[in-house]
């Protein structure tokens, strides 16, 4: 079906939200912000403050809002959430960072080219055919890695290639050029007695539970990098949960599908990891803070992004 929908100036998407119920109290505020932010990347986060209802047994979302929607409260849900992307990408930088340390540590006791040998990595990442490319992972990985030193502007990299041209930087420079997603990748390709002596630095209990924590985490850096809603968004790649024995810190979600599965969960995963990376940081004081600023809303909560009721009291966050 062709798209056919018209072009709408400013004051008419603004006149298209009120005539759908949208309450706005300052219509050149509005306006200014409509044209500051976009219609359409406001429009997720006034998502749920539309009317539903339940249909053949499907819900479906209606375009009108329900009571009570304003278009102040949206704002405000946009700064927060941008707010906690800045509070988020903070966290997964210093995690980033120092697992990038652990790696390039427990590779680099190999050699300097621990990376690059298919002596020190899993068969499945140095010899399976990925099908779709017709390489293997291992092959992929060097292709980015390679390409990452070669393009490099960076101080330390212009150095090496005028002191050692035609050379192969050493594990721990070019990881200094690693993003979050080569490093989970290369992580997701080490032996696994490897994998779990990084796990194990950070008190993650097995190497399958960190490969999949770092994918998710991966996909949360993005969002954030990107400048993507991250408020409520249901978690695209789903980490695995420990038991309550393996780690007592996130018992209270242990058995818990929804936080365990949304932007608490993944909260969760950071404030963990870091009490191993930097014991003393006041991260989780700072994100408390943010939470307490958020909107006081009859239609949105905290619940519904995952949250237990009393959360800052668990261990975790005290």
């Amino acid at each position: 079906m062709p798209y056919t929908k018209p072009y709408l100036p400013v004051p008419d998407q603004l006149a298209l939200m009120k005539g759908r119920g949208m309450g706005v109290t300052d219509d050149t505020l509005a306006e200014a912000y409509l044209t500051k932010i976009g219609y359409y990347r406001l429009s997720g986060y006034s998502y749920p403050y539309r009317r539903s209802s339940v249909v053949n047994g499907h819900l479906v979302i209606s375009d009108s809002f329900k009571s009570g929607a304003s278009f102040a409260e949206i704002i405000e849900l946009y700064v927060f959430d941008k707010k906690l992307r800045m509070l988020v990408l903070d966290v997964i930088e210093r995690i980033e960072i120092a697992l990038r340390v652990k790696i390039t540590l427990v590779l680099g006791t190999y050699g300097a080219d621990a990376h690059r040998s298919h002596k020190y990595l899993h068969p499945n990442f140095t010899q399976r055919i990925n099908h779709r490319t017709g390489r293997t992972h291992h092959s992929e990985w060097l292709r980015r890695n390679d390409d990452a030193f070669a393009n490099s502007k960076e101080e330390f990299a212009k150095h090496f290639k005028s002191r050692y041209p035609g050379e192969d930087p050493p594990l721990w420079i070019a990881a200094e050029l690693w993003d979050f997603g080569m490093m989970s990748f290369l992580y997701g390709g080490m032996r696994k007695a490897d994998q779990t002596a990084v796990a194990t630095a950070v008190a993650v209990p097995t190497f399958n539970i960190m490969e999949s924590w770092l994918r998710s985490l991966n996909v949360t850096r993005n969002i954030c990098a990107h400048h993507s809603r991250l408020w409520n968004k249901p978690t695209a790649v789903q980490p695995k949960w420990p038991s309550a024995a393996q780690c007592p810190l996130l018992a209270h979600i242990a058995n818990i599908t929804h936080p365990q599965t949304r932007l608490y969960g993944t909260l969760c995963l950071c404030a963990f990891l870091l009490r191993s990376i930097n014991p003393t940081s006041h991260w989780k004081v700072r994100l408390k803070a943010l939470i307490a600023t958020f909107p006081q809303s009859r239609i949105i909560s905290l619940q519904s992004a995952g949250f237990p009721a009393n959360w800052a009291r668990e261990p975790l966050w005290t």
